[in-house]
């Protein structure tokens, strides 16, 4: 079984998230955190995180207060030990500039949060797939 980290602070959206994740049948366990510093410390182990399930893929907002997704990522990135896991960028952005600076960034995929809950599900589903089932 695989391990998604989804990093998100809307209460409301992570509901959604999981909710996509049941209705694909996908094979995974989700574990949400609400912020960048929440997301950078549990990909690093530290605090309460200190025993935390290692990510296959993770799944990051853009917008969230302080730290936010841009900030997660580029910390990925440079960090040894973070920067091979899979992030697909999650977010309601669909400017250009955004996709390109994530993929710069080391983004393996962007997706704009589809309104139609059908639509969510299978983006998710398709994009898990080929970063981790391998399909």
């Amino acid at each position: 079984m695989a391990t998604i980290l989804h990093v998100e602070n809307d209460d409301a959206t992570a509901l959604v998230f999981s909710a996509a994740i049941d209705e694909a049948k996908l094979h995974a366990t989700v574990y949400r955190v609400s912020s960048g510093e929440e997301a950078l410390a549990y990909l690093r182990g530290e605090g309460r995180y200190a025993g935390r399930t290692w990510p296959d893929i993770v799944f990051l907002d853009l917008n969230m207060p302080k730290v936010d997704g841009w900030q997660v990522l580029s910390d990925m990135r440079a960090d040894i030990d973070l920067r091979s896991i899979p992030v697909v960028i999650l977010t309601t952005s669909s400017l250009r500039a955004d996709k390109d600076r994530a993929h710069s960034l080391g983004a393996r995929h962007f997706l704009t949060k589809p309104a139609a809950f059908g639509a969510l599900v299978a983006a998710v589903e398709a994009t898990y797939r080929s970063l981790v089932a391998g399909t």
